[in-house]
């Protein structure tokens, strides 16, 4: 029993310095170790060194950075350079976003014109000028899986609300409003709803809508506003039965929570209950508009995105060549973890995407000659 014990223990011993309990795992060679300066030791410096390069060029080179991408980026940077990555404490590490930078330091200034003027759009540039801590930092942030937690939140457009007010000043009430507005998603013209069809349409239509609405709402959150529009598609067809399996709801209530118990029950999406709440909110903020006067325009303006998110899925897909996708092309990191990967997802049918483009053009023109009352 005493040699079983002492088995167990040393099994437990850093790998590099054989001298204190290990406490993490190498996501690259899997050796075990107790702290980052093992970690940093010359023993182990070959692989931490070429696994952060392929996790960087992976992850900056796999979109194009736009103004608000590369905002954030340096965001990151000059928040984990601020850091004593010496003695690095996760917990600690993601406590600090609400902190202002010192414009005393000068460590935060060297990083901001080291990386004045840079293409963030280039992986191997922005290695380059990066310290030893800032890329030990980064990599502990992408091992823990906190990367996520030090990004800015995104605020939804749709979070805003005018309340009636005894005395109003018009005017000013007026330009609030168009500037709110101007910060929506553009709406799509569409054919009137008379010139589409003579039939009346049926009540289970708002319930379906909702349905679409509540899986567009979540999807916006899930994605933090930064959305990819082939990967956003799959995950909807995914939680939103009315556009992935042609469902017809009811009444608002199921329709809505059917997202829910799609969100849970899918294996490509992680979730909890907390977030289906606020999906829950969403939706309904969502149905309920920015006004009294205007209660229909964040329907359109959902809906207007959401067409807007499946037309460009459907001609990424068209574009995009299978040997793009070989084996053999893939970095080690694509190789190490497949989750990432669209090739774990479910394929897009192309077919279904445009039924559901004309779906959703369909419930717009619903929607701009009717409402989303349910009485």
């Amino acid at each position: 029993m005493a040699d079983t014990k002492i088995s167990k223990l040393n099994q437990n011993l850093c790998g590099i310095c054989e001298e204190n309990q290990s406490k993490y795992c190498c996501p690259r060679c899997e050796i075990f170790f107790c702290s980052l300066e093992c970690y940093k030791s010359e023993k182990h410096q070959k692989c931490s060194e070429s696994f952060y390069r392929d996790c960087v060029n992976d992850a900056l080179t796999s979109h194009n950075a736009d103004e608000e991408s590369r905002n954030k980026m340096v965001e990151i940077l000059k928040r984990m350079q601020n850091e004593d990555t010496d003695n690095i404490d996760i917990e600690n590490l993601i406590e600090y976003d609400e902190e202002p930078v010192d414009s005393d330091d000068e460590e935060a200034i060297a990083l901001e014109e080291r990386i004045k003027g840079l293409n963030l759009d280039d992986a191997d540039a922005l290695w380059n000028v990066l310290t030893e801590d800032e890329k030990n930092a980064f990599e502990a942030l992408l091992n823990h899986g906190d990367i996520a937690s030090i990004m800015p939140q995104w605020n939804p457009w749709w979070t805003h609300r005018k309340h009636k007010k005894l005395v109003e000043d018009v005017d000013a009430d007026k330009a609030l409003e168009l500037d709110w507005i101007q910060k929506c998603p553009k709406l799509k013209e569409v054919p009137k709803f008379e010139s589409l069809t003579t039939v009346t349409p049926s009540p289970a239509i708002k319930n379906n809508i909702t349905n679409v609405l509540a899986a567009y709402a979540f999807i916006m959150r899930y994605f933090n506003g930064d959305i990819r529009a082939l990967e956003a598609v799959i995950y909807l067809m995914e939680i939103c039965d009315n556009l992935g399996k042609n469902a017809n709801f009811d009444n608002p209530a199921i329709a809505l929570e059917s997202v829910a118990q799609k969100c849970l029950q899918t294996k490509i999406i992680e979730t909890d209950e907390a977030s289906l709440t606020v999906m829950r909110k969403d939706t309904f903020l969502i149905i309920r508009g920015p006004s009294e006067d205007n209660e229909k325009f964040y329907c359109q303006a959902a809906l207007s995105h959401l067409h807007h998110i499946l037309t460009v899925a459907k001609n990424y897909a068209k574009r995009e060549q299978p040997e793009q996708n070989t084996e053999k092309r893939k970095s080690y990191f694509k190789r190490k973890f497949p989750e990432h990967l669209k090739e774990h997802l479910p394929n897009l049918e192309l077919s279904k995407v445009k039924r559901c483009l004309k779906k959703v053009e369909f419930y717009l023109s619903y929607i701009d000659s009717y409402n989303m009352d349910f009485e």
